[in-house]
């Protein structure tokens, strides 16, 4: 999935295979290192997420960390390091942004494995996670890794400690993500054996994020975890666990991860006409604010900003009908995930009515403040949604005017 504004891309994502080629890829007491090269070039230094998919390695003595050692407008390196016994695959998913409302902090631990509180530089932090990015290991480990406070100016981690267990684990990498927009968290998943997902809707202008947090491994065999999707159009589905060998069991929890605010769609719209006797007594057209009791009907260019949470909104546009002339409506109304579907409208002028009424309510996962500009001119009501994502972009959502006939 990639973005391109004026062909600079603010966001891109794909699946990393270059450590994933058993029996080539070879990783035994050494470190690789690789250039992952984005889609095009971002117009600043993006933050990248990573996220496991596949981990292959040896039943003792053994394990990885993952490193992001350089991030550049056009690529990343990544290095993996193998202390110990051999790895035979590992494969993730990365994940990259540009602008600020995000904070990624990389961790390896050095010494003893304990909880950990980071400081943050986030203004308006609302949702953070921490994704596993390697171990080493020699025995038997179980642990899981959580998020157990995110204050406006810190965010803590901690790690169980499972009895007879813990000391076996010998160092750990993480990634710890905080951000200012929209996470949902489907909730933390145990499977001591393969874990086979429920279907998932898939949410527009929103990434799914497998987070791996833990594993639980009896060291019987080689440590084998593999995951697989089998998604359509519409719905996600996975599994996570061995191909053959051992069980290993896992805790991960199941993201969608908002990388942009989305336009406002229009859910619902209605007409009520009117064959008004003092027609000459109300404004020619007018755009009235349900939701702020506000409503503008002079010519000019106004700016309105919500400064509050508003997933819903209600709009009223009212115009009179002239004969000779059509009112057409231009409204953005999204579909199967187009940002970009307008649904237009004409209705002609008729004698049994002189007034026309458009009920209109809007939605949008979009949370936090909200920018419109409103657009009156002799012909037209235009509404325009300004959203600031990592860029700032416009959209038409809502357009009435005259036309000739």
């Amino acid at each position: 999935m990639v973005n391109l504004v004026s062909s600079i891309i603010v966001y891109d994502t794909n699946v990393f295979k270059g450590f994933d080629n058993y029996p080539i890829f070879s990783c035994i007491g050494t470190q690789h290192t690789s250039q992952i090269v984005f889609s095009d070039s971002f117009p600043e230094i993006p933050k990248v997420i990573i996220s496991l998919e596949k981990i292959d390695t040896i039943f003792n003595n053994s394990g990885f960390i993952l490193e992001i050692t350089d991030v550049q407008l056009t690529y990343f390196n990544i290095t993996i390091s193998c202390l110990n016994q051999r790895v035979f695959s590992i494969r993730f998913k990365w994940y990259a942004i540009f602008g600020g409302g995000l904070q990624v902090i990389n961790y390896i631990s050095s010494g003893g494995i304990v909880n950990n509180t980071f400081p943050h530089s986030m203004s308006n932090p609302k949702y953070g996670f921490v994704s596993l990015t390697g171990f080493l290991y020699n025995g038997q480990i179980e642990f899981l890794l959580q998020v157990s406070e995110l204050t406006s100016s810190s965010i803590s981690v901690e790690i169980n400690q499972v009895a007879g267990k813990f000391p076996n684990l010998l160092k750990i990498g993480y990634q710890v993500v905080i951000t200012e927009y929209e996470i949902i968290n489907l909730g933390l998943q145990y499977a001591p054996q393969n874990f086979i997902s429920q279907p998932i809707q898939q949410i527009c202008s929103q990434w799914f994020i497998f987070n791996l947090q833990g594993v639980n491994f009896q060291n019987y065999d080689s440590l084998r975890l593999n995951l697989t999707y089998n998604n359509t159009a519409d719905i996600i589905s996975y599994q996570f666990g061995k191909w053959f060998g051992q069980y290993t069991g896992s805790y991960h929890s199941q993201l969608w991860f908002s990388y942009q605010n989305t336009y406002f769609s229009c859910a619902f719209i209605k007409t009520k006409m009117k064959l008004i006797s003092v027609i000459n007594d109300l404004p020619e057209k007018k755009i009235f604010f349900n939701d702020l009791n506000l409503q503008y009907i002079n010519q000019g260019q106004y700016e309105l900003i919500f400064n509050q949470k508003l997933s819903y909104m209600q709009i009223e546009v009212a115009m009179k009908s002239f004969q000779g002339k059509l009112i057409q409506s231009s409204i953005h109304q999204q579909d199967n995930c187009n940002p970009s579907q307008i649904k237009v409208l004409k209705y002609k002028d008729q004698k049994i009515f002189n007034f026309i009424t458009f009920y209109l309510a809007f939605t949008s996962p979009i949370y936090g403040q909200q920018k419109f500009k409103i657009i009156i001119t002799t012909g037209s009501i235009e509404l325009v949604q300004v959203l600031q994502n990592y860029i700032q972009t416009e959209m038409t959502i809502l357009k009435f005017e005259y036309i000739n006939i």
